[in-house]
């Protein structure tokens, strides 16, 4: 006789049979608690990897340190042992400016120089800011080329000779100072500092990202201004003949600085030409910074920011052509 089926429970389930076994054991509670000593081996196992992963992320944040500062100190060893004496020299001469105003200088080479094609560095910043060589490098920030410079100097225009359309209409020389400074950050102790401290992948990663960046745009500017540069031309503007007119002014887009905010407004200033081949000051004079415009024809110009624009460049240009008065006087 055949053998009589068997019930549902004695047939055979698919899978491995240990899988069934487990779980009918995890139903019947067996492994429903895990036991201290468990507990006490995962716990072991994860700070043993977190121990093991701080130990080879830190050698490796050092690695990349020390890389990054060994590569720091070969440009150190080169552009800043140009870099860093001239800029000691031109601070000094700016502090030196900066001091009770002296007699006017006119030397012959000053004539030669407003009409030559010159390559030079400027900064413009307030008498009040150039006391220290701190304060002298907090503010050039904010430093830019502006009118005065264009309406001044009889040079070069590179980019407009190119036919870039967006060239403007001013020259890009004399190179700022803010130049300077901004592409020499990677040799200032500041900088060093920090990626000496820096114990993070990413916050190093930033360091990384500045250097590549210096290295590739910023440390050949800084070469081209150290070889080339043959002057250094200074205006510290003084007070405005307002007070009230010092303090920075709320546009659309921001806030004017207060370099910014003197040059809207009639003031005297201060213009310094130094020659950095020869070690000489060829000019000194003090003239004001007042213009004044009227609008000819169609409509006048109504925006706050676009008026404000045009007072800068109208008294930026009155100082120039006070200046160029004074070195090319007019035949009688």
């Amino acid at each position: 006789m055949p053998a009589p089926p068997k019930q549902p429970s004695e047939r055979r389930k698919p899978g491995l049979p240990s899988i069934h076994e487990g779980r009918e054991q995890r139903l019947a509670g067996r492994w429903s608690v895990v036991t201290g000593r468990a507990w006490l081996t995962i716990a072991v196992g994860l700070i043993a990897s977190l121990l093991i992963y701080r130990i080879v992320s830190g050698r490796e944040i050092e690695g990349r340190r020390s890389a990054l500062l060994g590569k720091q100190r070969a440009v150190d060893a080169t552009v800043g042992k140009e870099w860093l004496p001239l800029r000691d020299r031109l601070e000094k001469f700016v502090i030196k400016s900066s001091g009770p105003e002296g007699a006017d200088i006119i030397q012959p080479e000053a004539k030669a120089w407003i009409n030559h094609v010159a390559t030079g560095v400027y900064l413009r910043i307030r008498l009040a800011d150039a006391m220290s060589p701190e304060a002298i490098r907090t503010t050039a920030r904010d430093s830019a080329r502006d009118a005065f410079t264009g309406c001044l100097l009889r040079t070069e225009n590179a980019a407009l000779a190119r036919g870039e359309v967006d060239a403007g209409v001013f020259p890009d020389q004399p190179w700022n100072l803010r130049q300077a400074y901004a592409a020499t950050r990677i040799l200032s102790p500041e900088w060093v500092s920090e990626v000496s401290t820096a114990d993070d992948s990413l916050r190093l990663r930033v360091f990384e990202q500045q250097y590549d960046k210096a290295e590739r745009e910023e440390i050949p500017k800084a070469i081209e201004i150290i070889k080339r540069a043959d002057f250094f031309l200074l205006v510290l503007d003084e007070s405005a003949d307002d007070p009230k007119d010092e303090k920075p002014l709320w546009t659309d887009g921001g806030v004017d600085t207060a370099e910014e905010a003197i040059q809207l407004a009639p003031h005297w200033a201060r213009v310094f030409v130094l020659d950095l081949q020869k070690d000489k000051e060829i000019l000194r004079l003090r003239r004001r910074a007042e213009g004044g415009f009227v609008f000819a024809g169609g409509k006048p110009v109504t925006d706050e920011e676009t008026l404000d624009a045009m007072k800068r460049q109208v008294n930026n240009c009155a100082l120039a052509q006070e200046i160029r008065g004074s070195v090319l006087p007019p035949p009688p």
